[in-house]
């Protein structure tokens, strides 16, 4: 599974191709890394285009298999669009920062997400 991304592509459709290939994640671009710990100011609005904030040409691929670790997403993006990145697992009614478990698949991530909610839902 691969996202491509050219310069007129929003952070909007790679945050929904992403969210669809995994229900229970979601993706967000930070302006850059010191932002990490700052306010929902600090992100990039989802209706910018990559040509705003990268000056980039051609079309660029991103894999997103479920065996790559968020970690090696996060070094893609940050290598190839200069774009910090943070990844959420849903939990409950919450979304939660990966950070502490970037080194899991995304396929983990994302089941755990789900066992996360099935079990709340159950409960």
């Amino acid at each position: 599974m691969q996202l491509y991304i050219d310069d007129e592509t929003r952070i909007i459709n790679l945050q929904h191709l992403f969210n669809t290939l995994y229900p229970y994640l979601k993706i967000d671009f930070l302006k850059n890394d010191s932002a990490k710990k700052a306010s929902k100011a600090e992100r990039i609005s989802p209706n910018e285009q990559m040509k705003s904030f990268n000056n980039i040409s051609g079309i660029h691929q991103i894999s997103v298999n479920k065996q790559r670790t968020v970690m090696q997403l996060k070094k893609d993006f940050k290598e190839m669009f200069g774009l910090a990145t943070e990844v959420y697992r849903k939990s409950g009614n919450v979304w939660i920062e990966t950070s502490l478990t970037d080194d899991w698949t995304l396929e983990q991530q994302n089941k755990e997400g789900e066992l996360i909610c099935l079990h709340s839902k159950s409960a």
